[in-house]
């Protein structure tokens, strides 16, 4: 079998015309056998059985980019799922999270190639809504995998049907954030607050939403608000550090990615009240989890990515072989806390996983 890495480059301009480029890893040799049967590796209570592929299925992946460990890890997952499953896989990917429109070109690209399946991570909510019109007008099976979400709404309006999203529950990431602060905070509880990422973003959003529904449950905690941190360490930073002064008795902060909450705790120590403040995180970044280890962050939510790579194609050998139940339409991965308790022992158990975490 033939795997290939394709990655289209970022045009480069000169004398004012763009030149498109791309480029194909060394080919390797998957084993030469088709398998099956056997339970979903992650989620055998609600995917079930996966059937022994009938044919050897060609599937293409669509990434966001693969310049950073998140998609990398992605990446690991769909390819561990190809060797397992006996199926073949090519991966994709734009050159960065700000090349929309590389994206969509791939994307058509894809589809020229007849794929049996289409697994993509939209870089926005609507990039490539053009190029999945296509592939459902050609009978080709899209599942939806990680953060842009192609809505229902969407699909209806643009004539494109998704078999299935794979995802995490964003707004569970900041109320597993928030609850692990509250119960560390006790019944004392006190002032609070949420630094988000970019607003109209949709992990953004959801994960300001699930903050302000957690913090509702804590008659002690009390919400001072929400501020747009932009997912940027800076901006986190000096936003802490004014709310901070002009809220002394500040004890708890929730950022809405471990880049705000690592800006919000350098604010934190800048103040010298890192005894008086928890700072929470999400997403597991290696920073952040040295912070946790540290005793600096006071916890970090993981997303799963290996694992929604992984999932989708399990999903996808349903869905060609007839075997897909349409209740997971809807696929909701695994979620945790890390935190100083536990998190040596989930940097062993998930070293696998993560690409950050080979150097722990």
């Amino acid at each position: 079998m033939r795997k290939k890495l394709l990655c289209s480059l970022i045009a480069l301009v000169l004398l004012g015309f763009a030149v498109p480029i791309a480029f194909a890893s060394s080919e390797e040799k998957a084993p030469e056998k088709v398998v099956g049967g056997k339970m979903s590796k992650y989620l055998p209570d609600q995917i079930g059985e996966i059937p022994v592929p009938s044919k050897r299925w060609r599937i293409g992946c669509l990434e966001k980019t693969l310049i950073n460990d998140f998609w990398l890890d992605m990446k690991n997952g769909y390819e561990d799922a190809e060797k397992e499953y006996g199926v073949d896989i090519d991966i994709y990917a734009a050159p960065s999270e700000a090349d929309i429109l590389i994206q969509k070109q791939i994307l058509d690209d894809m589809i020229a190639k007849n794929y049996d399946l289409i697994c993509v991570s939209p870089i926005t909510d609507t990039n490539i809504l053009a190029a999945l019109k296509t592939a459902t007008q050609r009978n080709i099976p899209i599942i939806n995998v990680m953060d842009a979400y192609i809505s229902p709404e969407a699909q209806k309006k643009h004539g494109i049907k998704i078999a299935s999203f794979v995802t995490t529950d964003f707004a569970e990431n900041s109320r597993l954030a928030t609850r692990f602060v509250a119960e560390k905070l006790g019944k004392e509880g006190g002032e609070i607050m949420h630094i988000m990422g970019l607003p109209g973003g949709r992990a953004a959003e959801e994960r300001k939403r699930g903050y302000l529904e957690e913090v509702a449950k804590y008659p002690q905690l009390k919400n001072i608000g929400v501020w747009p941190g932009d997912w940027d360490r800076k901006k986190s930073m000096d936003i802490a550090a004014d709310v901070i002064q002009s809220h002394p008795n500040l004890r708890a902060i929730i950022g809405a990615n471990d880049t705000t909450g690592l800006g919000a705790y350098q604010a934190v120590k800048n103040a010298g009240k890192t005894n008086q403040i928890l700072v929470a995180g999400i997403d597991a970044i290696p920073d952040a989890i040295r912070s946790v280890m540290n005793d600096e962050l006071v916890c970090t939510v993981p997303f799963m990515q290996y694992q929604s790579a992984y999932i989708a194609i399990e999903s996808a050998i349903q869905i060609l072989e007839g075997k897909f139940d349409p209740a997971n339409r809807e696929i909701w991965v695994y979620q945790e806390v890390w935190h100083k308790g536990n998190i040596k022992d989930k940097v062993a158990e998930y070293k696998e996983q993560f690409s950050g975490l080979k150097d722990f």
